[in-house]
């Protein structure tokens, strides 16, 4: 029932030696009668006896006990907290609101840092990418073509060992009286479950996707269209055409990986679909897997080869060539930079700002817990001294004091864990995120642990020797006690405490500034009351111009165009090259209607905007826009007129026009060179409405889309709405930066307040002379608040460089941004804020000593 030994050594230990032998006699007859009656709960009841023994009247007293680290007296620490009732409030909100903080950013970055992390051979996968580059700037492409991943398997057998290839796509999906749009379908090769660790609950991985008409569901979408059957075996129809039999259940799996799908395909099912053949047909992804890290690097070597071998011609004819890189399976999630790209990423530079917040507040929190303990020394220094002369050691005061510290970090992380569990809804529906908390993931337990003993050493072993070194003789003939020496050190603390706010304060500042320029800037075209509709089923591409004519009838619709890309959404790109020339220069592309410019309200320039009315128009004729004749080193009357070909397309076509330069691409990049062609490779049909109404109108361009595609959902969303979401990192930073800012900034007021307690029990009856001879109270309370406004002034002056560099960094992701010389008077502003609180938490503490009787701080002088 319970460990005899254990016993023996804990009252052996802790009891006093003339009672030892009675209590271990009186704990064995407990125990042997507890085991004789049967009891229920007896180890419980055992050791409860056990700890009755365990009073203060049973011990050892100090000089007896030499393991002075098991002498810890909880009920002392409880009254003590209760005694000093405003300090423990402020220490355990302190610690609470830090670790509270701390504890929802530990999970948001072990969220991050852990997406692909569960696959088996990881380390050993890579993704082929190519690179690129648009007139000298370079950049990475994260999509291929089907061609690539079995040509490298057979030209180099010895260095890949395996190879899998991933296409995205949607569909409507059907089964007896169930459809629903979905859109995260991937068609994959066979060997697709034995490539990854995706873990199945029902199927060999090995064959699963042998049959050309295989599907594998997700759990969740079994549940959705089988309900309580058995889904294996079930057929299911893919736009209306093409039928499907589930093979195979995904088992739960965690979702923290780049690759998202809850269907599961054979690229078979594409059979002789061209595209798939085709070495310039890229919409997939292509990984290989390959055993050796020195085997990847020699591979790398042999790519630029490997490209020749298959693009030199087309290289030679376009005059651009593209090229190949290995990108390491785990380095996917966090490289967002890679365009065409459509899977999850994250953002490591979060990760980094958020790392160095966390430490930040939970820096603030423990040294505001430092500042309050040495500020309540003087209250607590008759009780030290009381004990020393009874007797009590230094070691034991010591172990007391770190004792008190480990509760009130044990209780404010109690109350942290119970917090963030209640607040994690608001903390993701603010950020935006979906953070899980694991908690039955070890490795949880050893942070919580580290964050015990760091916060311990940090906050509790200073107060804890300070404490117990107190000089009882001193302490009773009421001399002032050595706590002042270590100020300099204190006031230190405060001001990195309040460079940290300030900081926090300023890039708060900024990043709103810049996303109010992002979203007032005019970015040369109209983004306001435009409905952007999905163009994705074959209903609606093959009655495009039907559907359009039917949409321009309606009252409420101004104009409309088809397009392969909106601004802000997809571009591809091309080799572009004038008759006669022999350079190319690279550029976007828009495929459209006659109605892009006119629907999107970009002005041409120079030259003519597309003329429907001519009947050769759609084939003949294509506008640029000004940086392409920019680059192109012409002027308007040189270029207009000429022909030009779009390399990657064979396409010929006669300048007509030159159009405005707009950001078709978002902030961040420079407007690139971009081509406007008629050609019928349409994504998106763009629709621009009166703004009166908008309900309405979408109402009666669903009922037109239904008579067109009826068993199809119009997907649709507004341009304005998109163009902002280009721009939600930004602000989740600034959401960040702003919540956190006003975390820091409590705890800091906290620190302050620690001082003023200090400075005015140091000051006590410097305060009551002072008043005696007529001082204000605005008076005394400006001579208390004047050495902390200096200190925040100090940690702004601190704060300010460190913001412009991080700020300045943080503005270099945008080709367009403010510039500091508008905003320099926001510099300033920073410090304002925080001396403004830092007045109000000082005027709030001292008003209290300005306001109190004089006689009763002099009195005994």
């Amino acid at each position: 029932m319970a460990n005899l030994r254990k016993t023996n050594w804990l009252i052996s230990t802790l009891c006093k030696e003339e009672l030892q032998e009675e209590i271990i006699g009186n704990l064995e007859e407990y125990r042997f009668e507890l085991e004789q009656h049967n009891r229920p709960f007896k180890r419980l009841r055992y050791w409860k006896e056990v700890i009755n023994y365990l009073r203060p009247s049973f011990l050892k007293s100090a000089t007896q006990n030499t393991r002075s680290m098991f002498i810890f007296n909880p009920q002392l620490t409880f009254r003590n907290l209760l005694k000093y009732k405003s300090n423990s409030i402020i220490n355990l909100t302190g610690f609470i609101l830090g670790l509270t903080s701390v504890i929802f950013l530990y999970f948001y970055i072990q969220n991050e840092i852990n997406y692909d992390q569960f696959h088996q051979d990881k380390d050993h996968i890579y993704r082929v990418i190519r690179q690129s580059e648009i007139n000298g700037n370079s950049y990475n492409i994260g999509v291929t073509s089907g061609p690539f991943g079995p040509a490298l398997k057979s030209d180099f057998p010895t260095l890949v060992d395996h190879t899998v290839r991933v296409h995205f796509n949607e569909g409507l999906v059907t089964y007896e009286d169930k459809s629903f749009m979905e859109t995260e379908m991937a068609f994959v090769d066979q060997n697709f479950f034995e490539f990854f660790s995706f873990p199945l609950s029902v199927g060999d991985p090995k064959s699963v996707l042998d049959q050309v008409n295989a599907v594998v569901v997700s759990k969740e979408i079994a549940k959705k269209y089988f309900g309580d059957e058995n889904p294996i075996g079930q057929i299911i129809e893919i736009d209306q055409s093409d039928k499907f039999e589930v093979t195979g259940i995904l088992d739960d799996f965690p979702r923290k990986s780049h690759l998202q799908f809850n269907m599961v395909f054979s690229l078979k099912a594409y059979g002789s679909d061209s595209w798939l053949n085709r070495w310039w047909s890229n919409g997939l992804f292509t990984y290989v897997k390959i055993s050796e890290p020195w085997k990847a690097a020699e591979l790398n070597e042999f790519l630029p080869q490997f490209m020749d071998k298959y693009f030199a011609e087309d290289f030679k004819r376009n005059g651009n060539r593209i090229d190949l890189a290995l990108e390491p399976f785990t380095a996917i999630y966090f490289n967002s930079d890679t365009r065409y790209d459509e899977v999850a990423h994250g953002n490591r530079t979060n990760i980094r700002i958020l790392t160095l917040v966390a430490f930040a507040i939970l820096f603030i929190a423990c040294f505001n817990y430092l500042n309050l303990t040495i500020a309540q020394s003087h209250q607590r220094a008759k009780e030290v001294g009381v004990r020393k002369v009874l007797g009590v050691s230094k070691s034991r005061l010591i172990f007391q004091f770190l004792g008190e510290s480990v509760l009130i970090i044990l209780l404010a992380i109690a109350a942290s864990i119970g917090l963030s569990i209640a607040l994690r809804p608001v903390f993701n529906s603010f950020f935006d995120l979906n953070v899980l908390f694991d908690w039955f993931n070890p490795t949880v337990y050893y942070f919580i642990l580290i964050l015990i003993i760091g916060i311990t050493l940090t906050a509790g072993v200073y107060p804890a020797l300070l404490l117990s070194s107190f000089n009882p003789l001193s302490v009773m003939k009421g001399k002032r006690l050595p706590v002042g020496g270590n100020l300099i050190l204190r006031k230190g603390l405060v001001v990195i405490q309040f460079v940290i706010s300030t900081f926090l304060i300023l890039s708060t500042i900024f990043i709103m500034v810049q996303l109010n320029y992002i979203n007032n800037k005019d970015l040369g075209f109209d983004q306001e009351a435009i409905l952007i509709v999905e163009s994705y089923n074959q209903e609606i591409r093959e009655n495009d111009e039907l559907f359009i004519d039917r949409i321009k009838s309606l009252p409420s619709v101004k104009s409309v165009t088809a397009t392969s890309g909106e601004p802000g959404g997809f571009h591809d790109g091309s080799a572009i090259r004038l008759n006669g020339q022999s350079e190319t220069i690279k550029a976007r592309t828009v495929f459209s209607d006659p109605y892009y410019l006119e629907t999107f309200g970009i002005p041409v320039v120079a030259g003519r905007g597309f003329d429907d009315s001519l009947s050769t128009e759609r084939e003949t004729s294509m506008m640029i826009s000004e940086k392409l004749l920019a680059d192109m080193g012409m002027t308007a009357d040189e270029v207009i007129g000429q022909k030009a070909e779009l390399m990657g397309w064979d396409l010929t076509r006669t300048i007509v026009g030159v159009f405005k330069d707009f950001h078709f691409l978002s902030l961040r990049d420079e407007i690139e060179p971009l081509v406007i062609l008629m050609a019928p490779y349409h994504r998106r049909i763009a629709i621009k409405l009166h703004s009166q109404n908008l309900q309405e109108s979408i109402t009666a361009i669903n009922e037109v889309y239904d008579d067109y595609a009826p068993n199809y959902p119009m997907n649709h969303y507004f341009h304005d709405a998109s163009l902002a979401r280009q721009y939600e990192n930004e602000k989740k930073q600034a959401n960040i930066f702003l919540l956190f800012a006003g975390v820091s900034i409590l705890l800091a007021s906290m620190g302050i307040f620690g001082l003023v307690s200090h400075a005015t029990q140091q000051r006590q009856k410097e305060l009551g002379i002072r008043k005696v001879l007529g001082a204000k109270v605005a008076q005394i309370i400006a001579i208390v608040s004047k050495e902390f406004i200096i200190l925040v002034s100090i940690a702004a002056l601190i704060a300010i460089p460190f913001s412009i560099y991080f700020i300045q960094n943080w503005l270099n992701n945008f080709a367009y941004h403010i510039e500091f010389s508008d905003y320099w008077l926001l510099f300033p502003l920073g410090g304002i804020i925080t001396a403004l609180i830092t007045s109000i938490t000082v005027g709030l503490k001292t008003y209290k000593s300005a306001t109190s009787n004089p006689v009763e701080s002099i009195r005994y002088e």
